[in-house]
């Protein structure tokens, strides 16, 4: 039989299992509750809204702002499907954003995306329509017509590409194919050792080439070097010296002696064709200078082959016999 401290116990069990249980109910109903939302709907016309359930996520670019509230039919066209979503407070939502319905994962289930949105536009108050995308579904099969449509040229041009007269074309060719083919294989056999020596004198006029290169970047560092050196500067300034101590030295004054110098060498040449005497007192004194400027010569000659010249005398190359009378 059950005793009344049994009895106590169960019914202290009992309270707290309910008084847990409302708590939890409170903690994970009530912020549905307290939290303010903003409704907006949107209207779907001749688009599958399969997948879509109520209570699936709202996402604006990738975030999740709110959820699914309710999918019912338009009550003032059986075409269009509204959906009625609830956003967080604050959401701002422009009168250009749109809302295309997309998959989640792999599961089948469909979540709003809303994309789109710009700063210019204004924005829709709670309560309005925002405009709608496209649904996944419509985008596969977009984009399925789309592959259909190329399948379909694509086919198209092989058909055409292997009617008849294009195969006898294509076989024509293929045949022309191996015989040029051929023919350049027989030339390439035939003038293989011609190909090997001209490949050859190609290599070695590249390596000339390289070798060339080679010397003229040696010129060229060497070049360089000359032109950086001390002994160019030295050479530039003793020519600016030379330059300067011909300005100083009055270059122009020498000029003009050397010119009256002429005028009077004229003046004594032209007085010595006047006077026959003259002019042949001049030409004695040449050949006479001549004669000595020879005699210097052999002079030197003899010094330099040997110099004790200068003590003992010359010996004439053929001396007369001292026997012999006169």
């Amino acid at each position: 039989m059950i005793t009344r401290s049994q009895k106590i116990r169960l019914g202290v069990f009992v309270a707290f299992a309910i008084l847990a249980a409302f708590v939890t109910a409170v903690v994970i109903v009530a912020p549905k509750f307290i939290q303010k939302k903003d409704t907006y709907f949107i209207g779907y016309r001749d688009i599958s809204v399969t997948g879509l359930q109520e209570g699936g996520p709202v996402k604006y670019h990738g975030l999740t702002v709110g959820n699914v509230e309710r999918i019912f039919m338009d009550p003032a066209d059986v075409r269009s499907v509204i959906v009625e979503v609830s956003l967080d407070h604050g959401t701002t939502i422009k009168e250009d954003t749109y809302a295309d319905i997309t998959a989640l994962g792999i599961t089948g289930l469909m979540l709003v995306e809303l994309r789109g949105g710009s700063n210019e536009a204004a924005t829709l108050k709670p309560g309005a329509s925002i405009t709608p995308g496209k649904s996944f579904t419509e985008m596969i099969t977009g984009q399925a017509e789309i592959i259909a449509e190329k399948v379909e040229i694509v086919l198209n041009n092989l058909i055409d590409l292997t009617n008849p007269e294009n195969r006898s074309r294509l076989i024509q060719l293929i045949d022309n194919s191996n015989r040029v083919m051929a023919s350049v294989q027989g030339l390439l056999r035939a003038n293989s050792e011609n190909l090997t020596a001209t490949l050859e004198n190609v290599k070695q006029a590249s390596e000339q080439l390289r070798e060339l290169s080679f010397t003229t970047l040696r010129t060229m560092k060497s070049l360089e070097r000359v032109t950086r050196s001390d002994s160019l500067t030295q050479i530039v300034n003793n020519i600016a010296e030379i330059t300067n101590s011909l300005k100083k030295n009055r270059l122009n004054e020498l000029l003009a002696e050397f010119s009256t110098a002429l005028q009077s060498l004229n003046r004594l040449l032209a007085a010595m064709d006047a006077d026959a005497g003259t002019r042949s007192d001049f030409i004695r004194s040449l050949k006479t200078l001549e004669e000595t400027a020879d005699y210097l010569n052999e002079f030197s000659r003899l010094l330099a082959e040997d110099p004790s010249v200068l003590v003992r005398g010359a010996r004439p190359g053929n001396p007369p016999d001292d026997q012999l009378g006169d």
